[in-house]
């Protein structure tokens, strides 16, 4: 087992509490480090045995691509070829920043980047303790989140604690990340460019800002298919997900009747659990739900009710753990903080997490896509 240092850091951080990590880094070993999307996992880009650590760190399948972290523009032209105008007038516009684009790779790239493709994910993290890092490394850094495969990608330092100390040497602790979810990703390598996983920088936000038509992220079946080839993180397989079943609670203008629907939910979920494990007889008899709501819904719940009908209707105790995003942040709010909420609900153990759903336009196709791919249903 390799001992983890956890090294923190504030806004005003000496460079010199990096450079360990740094060397470790150049020299081949992984470095868990902040961004403003989420905490990544870092490794030199041009050292292929430190790339499989991380395969073999977080359990990664080896078909899913990673990202390569750029400080300076300089390196662009390492990593990539052929490059458009458009990727230079995107990086200009939202470089450095939660924006990630796919280019035709350079033959320095090991094939392990980029899961065999011809092509490469690049992005420049604004944090400034990523960019202090690359720097420091002095070589470009690739980086997948830094969790263990599948589950909720870390927005804090004790997230990546927990899920990979005893695994690498070093994480860099910034703190809370800025966005809380990962970088939108845009494939520049085909003629009409299109969002393979949507983030906080949205298609109408790069039209505003730039001119360039993108095609917005549509879900497609074709991701979960067991020989489609993801150009980018988050395509294909089942990410972000707690050890509790999530359930998604849709929108209904009818307040009354959505919170209905959430309490139905809670009553059929406890029913399921107990005929699948058999657990009608037992003693405990004890559900832990925990709601990340809206907070217009939360505002409205009568949570000893609930308890009193579900006791009534199940014949279980449940408690009940309420967190509330604010309404006028909308899904940008519910975005930030949800892998949080999820790592904080598994940690309290608990048996069923509901979320809020949010409308799918601007950060909300952002929230739920992570949302539904977490979820087991919708009630």
């Amino acid at each position: 087992m390799i001992n983890t240092e956890l090294i923190k850091l504030n806004p005003n951080f000496d460079s010199a509490l990096i450079v360990p990590a740094a060397t470790a880094l150049r020299s081949g070993e992984l470095v868990a480090f902040p961004t403003e999307t989420v905490y990544g996992l870092g490794a030199n880009v041009f050292c292929e045995k430190a790339i499989k650590k991380i395969f073999e760190v977080k359990g990664r399948p080896q078909d899913n691509p990673l990202i390569v972290h750029l400080s300076m523009l300089e390196y662009l032209t390492d990593i990539a070829i052929n490059i458009p105008q458009m990727a230079y007038k995107l990086l200009d516009t939202f470089a450095p920043g939660p924006l990630t684009l796919i280019l035709q790779k350079s033959d320095l790239i090991p094939e392990i980047v980029s899961a065999g493709l011809t092509t490469v994910a690049i992005r420049f993290p604004s944090d400034p303790i990523a960019q202090v890092l690359i720097e420091l490394a002095g070589v470009p850094i690739v980086a997948p989140s830094a969790n263990l495969s599948g589950k909720p990608s870390p927005t804090r330092a004790w997230h990546v604690y927990q899920d990979l100390a005893g695994k690498i040497p070093y994480i860099l602790d910034g703190g809370t990340c800025d966005y809380g979810l990962e970088s939108t990703i845009i494939d520049l390598s085909v003629t009409d460019p299109v969002i393979l996983r949507p983030g906080f920088i949205t298609a109408r936000d790069i039209k505003n800002a730039t001119g360039i038509d993108v095609v917005e992220y549509q879900a497609n079946q074709s991701d979960i298919k067991s020989d489609f080839r993801p150009k980018a993180p988050g395509q294909k397989y089942r990410h972000y997900s707690p050890i509790a079943t999530v359930l998604i609670l849709q929108e209904n203008p009818n307040l009354p009747e959505r919170l209905n629907n959430l309490l139905t939910g809670i009553e059929e979920f406890i029913h399921k659990k107990a005929s699948d494990n058999n657990l009608k007889g037992d003693i405990t008899k004890e559900i832990l739900v925990g709601l990340f709501l809206a907070e217009e819904l939360s505002k409205e719940l009568n949570l000893e009710y609930f308890k009193k009908y579900l006791y009534k209707s199940t014949c279980y105790n449940v408690r009940f753990k309420l967190e509330s995003y604010n309404n006028q942040q909308g899904a940008a709010g519910a975005a930030h903080d949800l892998f949080n909420r999820f790592r904080e609900f598994d940690r309290i153990q608990a048996d069923l997490i509901i979320c809020s759903a949010e409308q799918k336009s601007g950060t909300g196709i952002a929230y739920m896509n992570r949302l539904e791919k977490a979820a087991a249903y919708e009630i």
